[in-house]
């Protein structure tokens, strides 16, 4: 503000005396605050292909504080992993607002009108302003993303989502199913069976009804393993766009796919709340041991991400977020060899699906490439 008045006495301008100056000066300092206006908090609207983690980039400058966008919008965000065109989400950050300001002491009067100095003082803009410049009192208030740490999940529920899991014979009961995809095609011959991503489907949900915004997960059979349980594979995500009324289909799209999502294909309602376990797992010894019963995407060999189920369950203590380890037992001397075989260490994987019938792991280190069915595997760290 100072600055302000050095700027009008070099334009010719003074008018008094310094105390004449700057008590008019000060007379100003509310009309300036008074037209100050709170910042409007920025938002966002969600296009196709946004993620919160380029959210975050682009808003905040790194990607690993999606949280924070996470966190001031979970009346609108259900599931941190997926976000759907439309949506409007709010940008975090800091917003500062005047609450008062204090009407400025009477201006004294003026003096006697002091000699027209023929040049300013030199004021640099580093030097403090005199008192008589500052409003008499001001408070300000800060709206901040709030410090409210987020839990840290153990487990992604976009992998916990896509991962098969064990049911009994014939999979899950009271299941919907795909109608047909509801794409008008300008080909008379074109392939209904076969959904594409964001196509708009009918759906027979489960129960008979939908709501509008509800997840359903679609889903075929795998194989049935003798003495373990029916294989359930996930194929997609379907998102309700219009509930249906008595006796109709309703409207969908398929907003994220694993596999082919065909025509007939099953669907349960999509509830992530499994995943949704915090902490870390703590090492252990002698855990429940088990074997590999089967392999997703065989006869490739498993590696990295890939999904394997064994013959442990939930009836053995195994929670969603344990860690096991894949390994060749110990080999006694034999045939002619006076030493032992150690046993040889090969990989260890996250538990993602437990069910009474089995669980289902992701690898996510590895050292030996050979796992089959029949590897042997235990629990070597259990969540808190």
């Amino acid at each position: 503000m100072l600055v302000r008045v050095v700027r009008r006495l070099e334009r010719g301008l003074w008018i008094g005396a310094i105390g004449s100056a700057t008590a008019a000066a000060a007379a100003l300092v509310p009309q300036v605050l008074g037209a100050q206006e709170s910042p409007v908090p920025k938002t966002h609207t969600v296009k196709r292909g946004d993620t919160l983690w380029d959210l975050a980039k682009t808003y905040l400058g790194d990607s690993f504080l999606w949280p924070d966008i996470y966190r001031v919008n979970v009346d609108v965000i259900e599931d941190p992993h997926w976000i759907y065109p439309g949506e409007v989400l709010k940008v975090p950050g800091e917003t500062a607002k005047v609450i008062a300001v204090a009407p400025p002491a009477a201006a004294p009067q003026p003096a006697a009108p002091a000699p027209m100095p023929t040049a300013p003082a030199e004021v640099r803009p580093t030097e403090s302003a005199p008192a008589a410049l500052a409003p008499a009192h001001v408070e300000t208030t800060t709206t901040a993303t709030p410090a409210l740490m987020p839990a840290e999940y153990a487990v992604r529920s976009s992998e916990y989502a896509a991962a098969p899991w064990v049911e009994a014979r014939g999979g899950p009961k009271g299941s919907g199913y795909i109608v047909q995809n509801s794409e008008v095609s300008a080909v008379a011959s074109a392939d209904h069976s076969r959904m594409n991503l964001y196509d708009p489907i009918m759906i027979a949900p489960p129960a008979g009804t939908a709501s509008a915004g509800q997840l359903f997960l679609s889903y075929r059979l795998g194989p049935l393993i003798e003495n373990l349980g029916q294989i359930v594979i996930p194929t997609g995500i379907i998102r309700v766009t219009r509930a249906n009324r008595a006796g109709e289909a309703a409207v969908a799209n398929v907003v994220r796919m694993f596999g082919e999502v065909l025509q007939g294909q099953r669907l349960l309602p999509y509830d992530s709340s499994g995943a949704m376990v915090a902490g870390r797992p703590s090492p252990v010894t002698n855990g429940t041991s088990g074997k590999v019963r089967w392999l997703y995407e065989k006869p490739v060999l498993p590696s990295i991400q890939s999904y394997v189920v064994l013959d442990i369950s939930s009836r053995n203590g195994v929670r969603t977020g344990d860690e096991v380890e894949f390994y060749k037992p110990r080999q006694a001397p034999a045939d002619g060899r006076d030493i032992a075989i150690p046993e040889i260490y090969m990989a260890k994987a996250q538990v993602l699906r437990v069910t009474p019938y089995g669980v289902t792991a992701m690898i996510t280190g590895q050292e030996q490439t050979r796992i089959e069915e029949g590897t042997a595997a235990r629990v070597a760290a259990k969540m808190p």
